[in-house]
């Protein structure tokens, strides 16, 4: 898993970052608090390559943090909604299952050949 699954991960699922009316802002303090294991200068870095660049306003797969001020970042919204709903899995529970197996209903149509 790549530092940015982890980290989209960490924000859609609310262990990182603080939500306010505007979406989710992160701290580097936190962000380096939360990612303690990661040992490489890499660490200091990633906030700040992952910022949209001025005047733009999508996000795209390598630019998806807002520079709010020195230290603080904004997710953008799309960004985690893309992360969401590339990692949702269609799954059925258990309970909702149907022992039964049933066929599907096929109607014909009779037709007269001349």
């Amino acid at each position: 898993m790549t530092l940015k699954q982890r980290f989209m991960e960490a924000v859609s699922s609310g262990e990182l970052g603080e939500i306010d009316d505007f979406g989710t802002t992160v701290s580097l303090k936190q962000f380096k608090s939360y990612f303690q294991d990661v040992k490489s200068d890499y660490i200091n870095s990633f906030l700040p390559a992952a910022v949209i660049e001025t005047g733009q306003y999508s996000a795209t797969h390598t630019k998806y943090l807002f520079r709010i001020r020195k230290g603080m970042y904004r997710v953008h919204p799309a960004a985690i909604t893309e992360f969401n709903e590339s990692n949702y899995t269609n799954e059925i529970p258990v309970t909702h299952i149907d022992n039964e197996i049933k066929e599907p209903l096929i109607q014909y149509q009779n037709y007269c050949i001349n």
